[in-house]
């Protein structure tokens, strides 16, 4: 199987949203095949799920003044804070026999993610989803561990989402180079009173980054490199790179316009 492999780039909150939408619309259209993008976040910015109300006032401030971005995702799931981190987006479906019940696509694709991070040198596991894991502020992803999600010494490395649609689906998923939990509760919290820092200190033990699981700070091509032979191997994947067509890069202009920048907080 051939898979399209896109450059690394770094966007925009609403651009990155933007661009992944017009692939998945575009591979429901036949008009694009089964895809992969790894990418970073300039500004660093603060994505929600898509069923997740919107910021606050207090929270839409205080993202302004850290000038922080933020968007909503078309995938599920919880906010997430990106800034050093890799994103990753994959794209595919019925027609690449994906589709199937929705934790077997999450296994599938969390197999070749493990496998990748096994050839960095991390001891992974594949989490199930356990009740006692979750820290007590249900906005966040990294609060919990869901099925199938990488972990490295119990602690949540990669959070993920989905999108389904059409027989088709689009993932979403945050690696972490390092994490800042403190940051990430204060951007989440929506009333006046701060948080206990007890609970940024049990936040930041329930998760880890690249960073301190591998004792120093990773290269990122290193890292997407290994990822994708992961994949190759237990998805039997071969990735090409190719570039965004014409008609993608024009259908997400204008979903950055109309869609996305609309609940950006940077404009």
């Amino acid at each position: 199987m051939i898979g399209r492999l896109l450059p690394w780039t770094i966007g925009t909150a609403a651009w990155n949203m933007a661009v992944d939408e017009a692939i998945l619309t575009a591979y429901i259209n036949g008009a694009a095949p089964l895809t992969i993008r790894f990418y970073g976040w300039d500004p660093p910015a603060l994505s929600l799920g898509c069923f997740q109300n919107p910021l606050t006032e207090r929270q839409l401030a205080l993202c302004q003044r850290k000038k922080i971005d933020w968007v909503k995702r078309p995938t599920g799931g919880r906010a997430v804070f990106h800034a050093d981190e890799i994103t990753y987006s994959l794209i595919t479906g019925e027609r690449n026999d994906f589709f199937g019940p929705v934790l077997a696509d999450y296994l599938r694709i969390g197999m070749g993610l493990k496998k990748g991070f096994e050839l960095l040198g991390l001891p992974v596991q594949m989490s199930e989803k356990n009740r006692q894991q979750k820290v007590s502020h249900s906005q966040i992803c990294f609060a919990s561990q869901s099925w199938y999600e990488i972990t490295c010494h119990g602690r949540k490395l990669v959070g993920s989402a989905q999108l389904r649609r059409e027989r088709s689906l689009l993932q979403h998923g945050s690696i972490l180079v390092t994490f800042d939990a403190k940051l990430l509760l204060e951007l989440t919290e929506e009333g006046e009173r701060p948080k206990s820092p007890l609970l940024a200190d049990r936040l930041q033990q329930r998760v880890i980054g690249l960073k301190e699981a591998l004792g120093y700070y990773p290269d990122k091509f290193r890292v997407i490199s290994v990822l994708l032979k992961g994949l190759e191997e237990k998805l039997g994947i071969e990735w090409k790179e190719m570039p965004l067509t014409p008609d993608e890069v024009k259908l997400a202009k204008r979903l950055e316009c109309e869609k996305y920048s609309r609940s950006s907080s940077l404009v």
